[in-house]
Parts: structure tokens; C-alpha cells; sequence
């Protein structure tokens, strides 16, 4: 969905143009752990969720490795070469243990077996991730758990590229075959999942599905309000201003009946990124769009982070600057959040048209 790509990756919690990478050391402790687990094994429930038995480890020998978008008849033990952000990896055929890491939306909407994901407190899907009973990692921070995931037993790791470098990724292979991929596009994803998982008709479907919600939720808004109305999606703190680009929020600016706001290509003359800009509060008053959306915080904040971030920005909408704007004064700014709004994937998406439709025309 977003593509930010100097202040916030999608579902990461960088801001004002900030970018760190954290590196995952395994050693000894988790050498020692995969040795205790390959002596042991675990033997849990078997709901297809956190608490399923463990299989076999996956043969990676390659007698019988196929490319991903080869979906044939095969052994258990059989692999199939795939080709994802760091290069080449060997995967099971038919993974039936899958830890996901940053890439839950299209994992769930895919119905794919996970024992493991990334979600805590307050994360948009917490909520669907514990109902299938999916272990989560209970924390914010994106450096991967390793005595967890490797607690989890998986046959499969698929991994959001950007919540690790290089050398994390190492470590996860260590651990099973590990598969990454940029959020920038998630029907791409979601597609070459669908080959590599075999569940290329469910990848269709729900592709087939967000297109069709597309569709009427725009007819349902351009005939509310017409095909003319003007929008700006902004991040506005107590200090300064970010604007967001069509380029990064495609949904919101090119795919829903609304137009860029005039303000959006000055703003463009301005900034040598196609995410977005750090601006002064002061460039409010030259926001004159019709609908503004607005959000506070990181996609990924904690709930006390959000609620800190909120609350020193309340006298902000008292401002004369913001008054000035004309969304302001005809009650259109709307705050939504940065956990959607965020995130990239069919769930989020689908949350963020219905928010938008409600905003601009009062229904569902």
C-alpha cells in the first residue's frame, strides 16, 4: 500500500527521515538451542496454530528442488527453489509450520499455517492472530526473537525484508528456510506466496476480492460527493509537518475518486524524496484540499507511545495555522490511525476504504 521510504518503512516505526537497521547475533546460545530442540522435540496440540505437532525437518538436498511457480504433486521431504529479496533459498514443498515476521496481513489472508507471528499489544491484528491461537512475539520491537522462533519449530521463516539486514537474515536461515520480501507491493507478494505455499487460488480470490471492494468504494464516494474532491494524508506533531505523496499512498490519492490537493505538487518542488516532505507547520494554511487525513504516531508505537504523541499534539488543531486550512474550518480533518494507515496488505487496506468512506460520506 504505503511506500515510505525516508521516514517509515512500511511496519516499522521510523520517523522524520531516520532509518536503522538492527543486527541479530546468534552464537552460542542459539547453536546450543537448536541442538536441545533437534535432541527433544515438542509435542503439542495439533489446532494448525501455535500449538500444532512439529513435522519432519525438510529435506534441502536438491534431487528434487522445483522453482516456486511450478505447483506439482509431491513428498513431503521434496524442496522448491525460491527467489526472494536476499537471492536464492531452498523451501519445503508443503511447509506446515510457518513463522511469519512482518508480513502477517497477506499470511492471514492467505490462510497459512502459521505457529508464529510478529504482534503485540495493540498491533491491528492482534485480535485475529489470537483467536487462531498464533504465538506472538509481544513486542513492538522488529529485532526478531530467535529462542522463540526457534521455540516455534518451524519448517518455514517468511520474513518482511526490512524488519532485519543481511545478517539477520543468516541467522533465521540457521533456524529454517527463510524467505524475504519487500512490502512495497503486496499484490506481488501475496501471488509468488500463493505459488510457493500452493495456494495460488486463494492469493486470486482474495486479490479478485480487494479489487472488487476497490471498485465500490469508489463509485460509492464519487457519487456522494462528485469526481473533483481534493485530498492531503499528513502526520502533523507539536513540532513540524509530513506530508505524504501520491507515490506513497496510492490508495489514498489515486485509487478512491479523490485528487491530489494543489498544495501536493508544490510540496513536490520542495522535497528531493517521492515519499513525502518534513515540513514547518507554518506550510498548513497552503493545504486547501477538501478532506485531510490525518495520523499521529508510528504504525508500530506502543499503545503509551500513541497516546503520548496524541496528547501533546491536542492544542495543535487550535492553532490559527490549522484553522486556516479549509478542511478545518468545514469540520473534514480526520484523525485515523497509523496502524492501518500504516501497514501494507489486503486487511489494512480494506480498514483504511472503509475509514474513508465513512469520513467522506457518513456510511459503510
Amino acid at each position: 500500500m504505503f511506500q515510505l521510504q525516508k521516514a517509515e518503512f512500511i511496519g516499522w516505526n521510523l520517523k522524520r527521515g531516520s532509518r536503522s537497521f538492527k543486527k541479530i547475533t546468534g552464537g552460542m546460545a542459539l547453536l546450543l538451542l537448536l541442538l536441545i530442540v533437534s535432541a527433544c522435540g515438542n509435542s503439542n496440540g495439533s489446532n494448525g496454530g501455535a500449538n500444532a505437532a512439529p513435522t519432519a525437518a525438510p529435506s534441502t538436498s536438491p534431487g528434487s528442488a522445483v522453482n516456486s511457480s511450478a505447483a506439482v504433486p509431491a513428498e513431503e521431504n521434496e524442496t522448491q527453489t525460491v527467489i526472494d529479496a536476499y537471492g536464492e533459498t531452498k523451501v519445503p514443498l508443503h511447509p506446515k509450520r510457518i513463522v511469519v515476521i512482518g508480513l502477517e496481513d497477506v499470511l492471514l489472508s492467505l490462510e497459512a499455517p502459521l505457529v508464529y507471528a510478529y504482534g503485540f499489544d495493540g498491533y491491528y491484528l492482534e485480535d485475529q492472530l489470537k483467536k487462531k491461537n498464533i504465538m506472538l512475539s509481544g513486542s513492538a520491537d522488529t529485532n526478531p526473537n530467535l529462542e522463540a522462533i526457534l521455540a516455534a519449530q518451524p519448517d518455514l521463516i517468511i520474513l518482511q525484508k526490512y524488519f532485519t539486514d543481511e545478517n539477520g537474515y543468516a541467522e533465521l536461515n540457521k533456524i529454517a528456510p527463510t524467505i524475504a520480501y519487500t512490502p512495497d507491493n503486496w499484490v506481488s507478494t501475496i501471488t509468488e506466496l500463493g505459488k510457493v505455499l500452493g495456494l495460488q487460488d486463494k492469493a486470486q480470490k482474495v486479490v479478485d476480492d480487494y479489487n472488487g471492494k476497490l471498485k465500490t468504494t469508489k463509485e460509492a464516494i464519487v457519487s456522494a460527493v462528485g469526481p473533483d474532491k481534493t485530498v492531503v494524508f499528513m502526520r502533523p506533531s507539536e513540532k513540524d509537518l509530513q506530508v505524504f505523496f501520491p507515490s506513497f499512498a496510492p490508495l489514498i490519492y489515486d485509487k478512491l475518486g479523490l485528487k491530489p490537493d494543489d498544495s501536493i505538487a508544490e510540496f513536490q518542488k520542495e522535497s528531493p524524496d517521492d515519499w513525502g516532505i518534513n515540513t514547518s507547520l507554518e506550510k498548513l494554511p497552503s493545504i486547501k484540499a477538501d478532506y485531510v487525513f490525518a495520523i499521529y504516531g508510528g504504525s508500530i508505537d506502543t499503545e503509551k507511545a500513541l497516546s503520548k504523541e496524541k496528547e501533546a499534539s491536542t492544542g495543535l488543531e487550535n492553532l490559527q495555522v490549522w484553522q486556516s486550512m479549509p478542511a478545518a474550518k468545514y469540520n473534514q480533518v480526520f484523525n485515523v490511525s497509523a496502524r492501518t494507515w500504516m501497514s501494507s496488505g489486503p486487511i489494512a487496506e480494506g480498514e483504511v476504504m472503509d475509514e474513508v468512506l465513512a469520513s467522506i460520506t457518513g456510511k459503510r
